[in-house]
Parts: C-alpha cells; sequence; structure tokens
C-alpha cells in the first residue's frame, strides 16, 4: 500500500509518503519515499503486535524496541492500525462520507491505559480498503493517514 501520512504535534507539521509491504508470514516492510531528503529510509516491523522495529539507512541500522507510544509515530502508524484491523474489535462502527465516499467508519480506543489512544480509520465498504485513517492521544490529533493505493 501507499500512504500518505500527516503529522501534526503542535510545534512541528511534516509530512511523509510511505509504501508498505504486509508479509503474513515474515516482518512487514516499510519504505519511505518522501520527502526526498530521507527517502530510501526502510522499516522492517515484527513482534507479536507490530511494536519491534528496525530502522535501515544505506548501512546503518537501529533497533527499537516496544517502549514508544504504539502507532502514534510515522514509524509505527501503518503497522498498528493493520494490527488493530486484523485482531482487535471496535468500540464503533458507523457509516460517514469520506471525500465523495459512502464509507464504514470503525473506532478504536484504549479503555484502560495512559495515554488515551483513539483511532478512527473509514473503509471502502466494497472492498474493505481503508481510505483514511485519524489518531489522537489524550484527544488531540497526532496523525492522519491517507491511503492512496491498497492492494
Amino acid at each position: 500500500m501507499t500512504v500518505k501520512i500527516l503529522s501534526d504535534f503542535g510545534d512541528s507539521a511534516l509530512e511523509y509518503q510511505v509504501n508498505y509491504e504486509y508479509n503474513k508470514e515474515d516482518n512487514d516492510l516499510l519504505t519511505v519515499t518522501a520527502p526526498a531528503s530521507i527517502e530510501g529510509i526502510q522499516v522492517e516491523i515484527s513482534g507479536d503486535y507490530a511494536d519491534e522495529f528496525t530502522i535501515q539507512y544505506q548501512d546503518a541500522q537501529m533497533v527499537i524496541d516496544g517502549q514508544n507510544v504504539a502507532g502514534l509515530t510515522p514509524v509505527d502508524a501503518v503497522a498498528d492500525l493493520m494490527h488493530d484491523l486484523r485482531t482487535g474489535e471496535p468500540s464503533e462502527v458507523g457509516k460517514d462520507t469520506v471525500d465523495g465516499i459512502q464509507t464504514v467508519s470503525l473506532h478504536y480506543e484504549t479503555v484502560d491505559k495512559q495515554p488515551h489512544i483513539a483511532k478512527t480509520v473509514w473503509l471502502n465498504p466494497q472492498t474493505l480498503a481503508p481510505v483514511c485513517a485519524e489518531l489522537y492521544c489524550d484527544g488531540q490529533k497526532q496523525l492522519t493517514l491517507v491511503f492512496m493505493q491498497f492492494e
């Protein structure tokens, strides 16, 4: 899939574009395609909850374990959302129109953990492909994901 990620952490707003390859039998792979200044960075995603990352750029490599707030960075947002779609149970299901497309909305949120994380993803009802998603931390929108291509 190709995903545009808009991050807004209050003092900075950034836009990324990534290609994400899901692999049911092995690790997932995220490749940054924009902005040009970090194009080519690859993130290998593994772990039972898609919470372990190896970031690689050319010959440099860095391993990150699940110590961050899961799913709220451009590096792990797509993996975490796909994990929720595969294994989670939404707290709410609805219907919305997004960019003229009739969609099904799924809302997920943490109930017993801090910080409070909420996610809404809108799916095309015919294909079940994600159209877009919004991710919130303690009521503040952190990321918007726009799915440009999904196979």
